[in-house]
């Protein structure tokens, strides 16, 4: 079969050329997969922040009860 000849057959019967098949294909491949990678890369940021809010505030939590510890304990109890 020569180019022509199934350039025309495809014209007629509506067959998309092999290069435009082959790269629909890949194109809802690459589509499909990207959409799955944003939805977890979104899903990864999300916990990450919710990660970094968390040890901001055990952080906070673990300075602040430092901070009563050596200010107001300790002195509390050396007075005694």
């Amino acid at each position: 079969m020569s180019k022509d000849l199934y350039s025309e057959i495809s014209a007629h019967f509506g067959i998309n050329s092999v290069e435009n098949l082959v790269g629909n294909r890949r194109n809802r491949f690459i589509n499909r997969h990207v959409e799955t990678d944003i939805i977890y890369v979104n899903c990864c940021a999300d916990r990450f922040a919710c990660l970094g809010v968390f040890l901001i505030r055990l952080f906070n939590f673990c300075f602040a009860e430092f901070i009563h510890l050596f200010c107001v304990r300790l002195p509390y109890k050396m007075a005694k």
